[in-house]
């Protein structure tokens, strides 16, 4: 079974004394892998992190990712080895540890020099200070570039039952699936979280016809469905006790053939022309 790990974007929502109750819920919890970015909260999310775990490190598997580089007018993208070499740096002395479990490039177009960006990443697994280099993206063009010229150990990408675009690709790694819940869509929250314009593939309309007849409970029927294809699965919390009822949801003893039927009356909608 897939393991669960923690998404940590949304861990300072609610203030920084419930980002840390969250990620010591999660560990008590049993969740060993924890996921950031150097840009989650400007730099707060890292920090908080290694500041909680910073003597358990040894215990978790700790990745991050670079490649959003934060300016005085915003953020912007930027996958050059030179800002890389920095952001990594900085993300190590924030989580307060020598070397992470896993670095992911966040994002990325075939207009950058990817073979720049994959010979810096290659280095840094080279020289121990990442142990599997990653890709955190849905730009299929883009994965099967590193998948053919470079050193790809796990792919980031979303996967949920209302977006399971990634099944369409032949892919021999490792799947880290980010978004299993689909924005609380797949919660008994998601008329408060559907918004007019809908979600990925599917409309407003189809959402409000669809959402009602999926199998309960969908949040566990969720996780689940992301378990069977992804090798980690990672939910967000912004609440302690939103991250316990995932854990709830995540143990729930579920009908496979239930869950089988609930796979096969929904569509593997294809990549769009935006994602290529």
């Amino acid at each position: 079974m897939a393991e669960l790990g923690l998404g940590t974007m949304s861990i300072l929502k609610r203030g920084r004394d419930e980002g840390k109750k969250i990620l010591e819920t999660a560990y008590d919890a049993g969740i060993r892998h924890f996921d950031t970015a150097d840009v989650y909260d400007e730099h707060r999310v890292e920090q908080l992190i290694g500041e909680t775990f910073g003597s358990r490190r040894d215990e978790l598997f700790l990745a991050s990712k670079g490649g959003n580089e934060l300016t005085a007018d915003g953020m912007r993208w930027n996958p050059r080895a030179s800002y890389l070499e920095r952001a990594l740096s900085g993300s190590l002395e924030r989580l307060q540890t020598n070397h992470l479990d896993l670095y992911y490039v966040h994002g990325g177009t075939l207009e950058d020099d990817l073979d720049e960006t994959i010979a810096f990443m290659r280095e840094q697994k080279q020289r121990g200070v990442i142990r599997q280099i990653g890709l955190s993206s849905i730009r299929p063009n883009v994965i099967r570039y590193w998948l053919e010229h470079g050193e790809i150990d796990v792919l980031m990408t979303p996967y949920s039952l209302l977006d399971r675009r990634v099944e369409t690709l032949d892919l021999e790694i490792p799947i880290v699936g980010r978004g299993p819940l689909a924005k609380g869509l797949l919660t008994d929250e998601w008329p408060e979280r559907l918004g007019e314009k809908g979600f990925e593939s599917w409309s407003e309309a189809e959402l409000r016809n669809l959402l009602p007849t999926l199998t309960q409970p969908i949040q566990a029927y969720a996780l689940a469905a992301s378990r069977r294809t992804c090798a980690v699965v990672l939910p967000g919390a912004s609440s302690v006790d939103q991250l316990n009822e995932t854990i709830a949801a995540s143990r729930y003893d579920i009908d496979e053939h239930v869950l089988d039927d609930l796979l096969g009356r929904l569509p593997v909608h294809p990549y769009t022309k935006h994602a290529t």
